[in-house]
């Protein structure tokens, strides 16, 4: 973690690390211990501050330890979802190759969707190879492993239930209640079909 780098650009747009934690929505503990090492930063976490500091993402990735290479262009199309967005992964060794963006972290991936009824159909999502647990991406768009060993595509949200979530299934928008989450794997970037 490079403190000081973040520290500056802080002080280039006049934030304190208070007044970034509550833009973050997180405890300004958090924000001191993610800038001290002490705390992963998460993707979504490095994707909003590169929006408040007015940096690109890959800086932000870099400057926090999470290693990021420009010329990664080409990431497996490793799993695909269908249209009521359960995941099915791809045996090793029949993965074609997509076209991502440059910033992703080594070891992104694409999920295709496969769904003809769907305007969707074809379509790429890039994901983090990075598994969190699940309140660390709350109303995200994730991939998402349930405790019963099936794999997702949805929006996680607070479940009704203690430990729980809710999933919005995605593409079709169905909702997944109280659901035990194993962990999730946020999409960083959607291309869709020209």
């Amino acid at each position: 973690m490079n403190t000081l780098w973040f520290r500056e650009r802080l002080q280039d747009k006049h934030l304190s690390q208070r007044k970034l934690a509550k833009m973050l929505d997180i405890d300004p503990a958090a924000v001191s211990l993610m800038f001290r090492g002490r705390r992963k930063m998460t993707p979504h976490d490095a994707h909003q501050i590169s929006v408040i500091l007015g940096v690109p993402l890959n800086e932000v990735m870099r400057n926090a330890g999470i290693e990021v290479t420009e010329d990664i262009h080409n990431c497996p199309i490793a799993a695909h979802v269908n249209e009521h967005g359960a995941v099915t992964l791809m045996p090793r060794g029949t993965h074609d190759l997509a076209k991502g963006p440059a910033d992703c972290p080594v070891g992104t991936y694409a999920v295709q969707v496969r769904s003809h009824a769907s305007i969707k159909d074809g379509w790429m999502l890039f994901v983090t190879p990075a598994q969190v647990p699940a309140d660390s991406n709350l109303d995200q768009l994730c991939i998402v492993a349930t405790a019963d060993g099936k794999q997702v595509m949805a929006v996680v949200r607070r479940g009704y239930r203690r430990d729980t979530c809710n999933l919005v299934l995605w593409p079709s928008m169905e909702i997944l209640s109280d659901a035990q989450i194993a962990w999730t794997s946020t999409v960083l970037w959607i291309k869709p079909l020209y």
